[in-house]
């Protein structure tokens, strides 16, 4: 698909959404299915529900990519996904058999449609939230996470304790994941 969008330099976003995939053929059986989603204007608090719904679509060992994608469908031999928080994106990467690239994301596609659907569980949301919680009380165990943590802080031009942080994660609502859940879209599929 032929894409036409123009940039915004400033937000890091695009404004006008149209899928757009590039194939790189190599002589092998396995490869590399990664997705770029893009996510339309992002607030403070948007961050906060990307970051769960991060997590529930493929950020963890019991995301909807990992436990659908590859352990019920064995269409993956690894499958997650990263938000990327600075570059208003989310990236979904998948080590698949070539062949089965086109079932392999048509699966992940739908995953993304049942976000927007609300299908998925409270305890899907509560087990996203311990996940991340226990992650942000890890941080000042080691120092070059703790340096990092606060130049991200640095960098979104925002101060915030650790507890204040747990108390944005745990306030994320199912409406408000439905609801970031309908700003995202496919951009690239390489």
């Amino acid at each position: 698909n032929e894409r036409e969008a123009s940039y915004n330099k400033k937000n890091m976003t695009f404004e006008k959404h149209h899928e757009r995939e590039i194939v790189e053929n190599a002589d092998v059986t396995q490869g590399n299915l990664v997705l770029g989603i893009s996510i339309d204007e992002s607030s403070k608090r948007e961050k906060y529900v990307a970051i769960v719904y991060n997590s529930i679509l493929g950020g963890s060992a019991t995301s909807k990519m990992f436990q659908i994608v590859r352990e019920k469908h064995s269409l993956a031999y690894t499958a997650s996904s990263n938000y990327l928080r600075h570059k208003n994106c989310i990236f979904v990467r998948c080590g698949i058999e070539i062949d089965n690239y086109k079932k392999t994301l048509d699966l992940i596609k739908v995953q993304i449609e049942d976000m927007k659907k609300g299908e998925f569980t409270e305890y899907d949301i509560q087990n996203a939230k311990k996940g991340i919680i226990s992650i942000v009380r890890m941080i000042p165990e080691e120092q070059d996470t703790e340096v990092t943590y606060y130049l991200g802080q640095e960098l979104a031009e925002q101060k915030m304790t650790f507890e204040e942080y747990e108390g944005e994660v745990n306030s994320v609502t199912k409406e408000e994941i439905m609801s970031f859940a309908s700003k995202v879209n496919v951009d690239t599929i390489f």
